[in-house]
């Protein structure tokens, strides 16, 4: 497939993820998905007749879509056995293709293997993620030994997914007889629901308490599900209390997660807890580097260095905006000079610097602290309405151009001086960078104010992208 055809592939693919979620990407498409471009025909090769009619019935719309925004008008998509993939047996073939290729086999410690996206070999370290790295490299070395969990957290786009997947490849490679499983939080989640309701609990538990190796990603997905949790707690508990891994990853440190129970949350802060933080300039400019190399783009030092600077949240958005820079090239078949690259790239930075809506700032807050809007617009004077309000409204004032009194009107009719004091109640925390608690439907949560308030700044950020 030549670079042209790739780009497309690689384009078409993006636009899929971003109509359907990359949850339900995974799931139904996963690796085992081959999309093979001829002209403005797109044939999508699956692994089998199940996951075809299932793509077809949901998903047909969002590709002709993804296809169309791609190829233009004339683009035609077409569902189809991929010929040439091995046949799952019969007690796979009514399960998503990811899901069905990690079934451990029946009676041996062998894990089935996978086409899991992420290596290490190929992940960036550097100063924000150095830590999470090292650790993750342990587990590979020695899973048995390993962190009692490991929790990955951080704001979305940061390589935690990489990261984990890495680990399933490395150990696969190092340790061929140990039996591991890689799942997100939200198909956890479906298979114990399918579970329950089809009465094959008992299976279910067999598929992920026998295994040496259990990593979840995006484990925040359990908040609010009280018996996912409880089911998922046990299931830890059995696989620690054999001395096996679990890895996990959250947007967020569990603490920071309002709707998990607190027998859980002491669970996964007992291990080895790492945050990722967002990429630094050499660390930015490396990842640039090496998916240049990778694609045989031969891209000067200058406009590696003008990416790098701009482009700043995130390993995702940073990798989009070099895709994004290669496709212009390509299409307007010009050299990727300065000047093109800040046409390329100037929807993107004026959209990194729009402000978070009001409204949007407040749902927020009040969703990261377990409450409800109504409750920070009232008057009461509990802990966790008082500190929630006053989060909001210091958020509120960094991040828009609203007076004080436009801010206490906007949340119940408060005068300015309840918004000023809440401002600097909040700053005083910061400074002594104390942390806070307050009270949930799922308990007593703590955590440091100034990583809280971080954390809710990532969201704001990923929401208005």
């Amino acid at each position: 497939m030549d670079r042209t055809v790739a780009e497309k592939v690689c384009h078409i693919r993006e636009r899929v993820v971003d109509r359907i979620g990359a949850n339900r990407y995974r799931t139904w498409f996963g690796e085992s998905t081959e999309f093979a471009l001829c002209g403005t025909q797109l044939d999508v090769l699956v692994a089998n007749a199940f996951v075809g009619s299932w793509i077809a019935s949901n998903y047909l719309d969002d590709l002709k879509e993804a296809t169309r925004s791609v190829l233009g008008e004339d683009a035609c998509v077409d569902v189809r056995v991929n010929q040439r993939a091995p046949q799952a047996d019969a007690g796979e073939r009514a399960q998503p293709p990811d899901v069905a290729a990690q079934q451990r086999r029946s009676g041996t410690r062998t894990a089935r293997a996978t086409r899991l996206r992420g290596n290490l070999d190929t992940f960036v370290v550097g100063a924000c993620n150095r830590l999470a790295f090292s650790a993750v490299a342990q587990v590979v070395r020695s899973p048995a030994q390993a962190f009692k969990p490991l929790v990955l957290h951080g704001g979305c786009g940061l390589g935690k997914t990489h990261l984990l997947q890495g680990i399933c490849n490395g150990v696969n490679r190092s340790h061929p007889t140990l039996a591991w499983r890689y799942i997100s939080g939200e198909e956890f989640t479906n298979e114990f629901i399918s579970a329950v309701k089809t009465r094959r609990v008992d299976g279910f538990r067999a598929r992920f308490r026998e295994v040496d190796l259990l990593v979840i990603d995006d484990i925040h997905f359990l908040a609010n599900k009280k018996a996912t949790q409880e089911e998922f707690l046990h299931t830890f508990n059995a696989i620690d209390a054999c001395g096996k891994a679990v890895v996990l990853s959250t947007d967020r440190h569990p603490r920071s997660i309002a709707t998990l129970s607190e027998p859980l949350i002491s669970r996964l802060i007992a291990g080895m807890v790492v945050q990722i933080d967002a990429p630094d300039m050499s660390t930015r400019r490396e990842i640039l580097r090496r998916r240049a190399d990778a694609m045989q783009c031969d891209i000067s030092a200058e406009v590696l260095d003008f990416v790098a600077r701009r482009v700043t949240r995130n390993v995702r958005e940073l990798e989009g905006a070099l895709y994004k820079l290669v496709a212009l090239a390509s299409l307007t078949k010009e050299a990727i000079t300065l000047s093109l690259t800040r046409a390329a790239l100037e929807d993107h930075v004026s959209r990194g610097q729009q402000r978070p809506e009001a409204d949007v700032i407040i749902r927020t807050v009040a969703s990261r602290f377990g409450a409800s809007v109504e409750l920070l617009n009232s008057k009461a004077r509990d802990r966790t309405a008082s500190l929630a309000r006053a989060s909001a409204m210091y958020l509120l004032r960094k991040h828009t151009q609203m007076s004080f009194p436009a801010i206490g009107h906007l949340m119940g009719n408060k005068n300015h001086s309840t918004v000023l004091m809440a401002t600097r109640r909040i700053e005083q925390i910061l400074d002594k960078n104390d942390p806070v608690s307050w009270h949930t439907l799922a308990g007593t949560q703590q955590a440091r104010l100034s990583e809280l308030l971080a954390s809710i700044e990532r969201d704001l950020l990923q929401e208005n992208d």
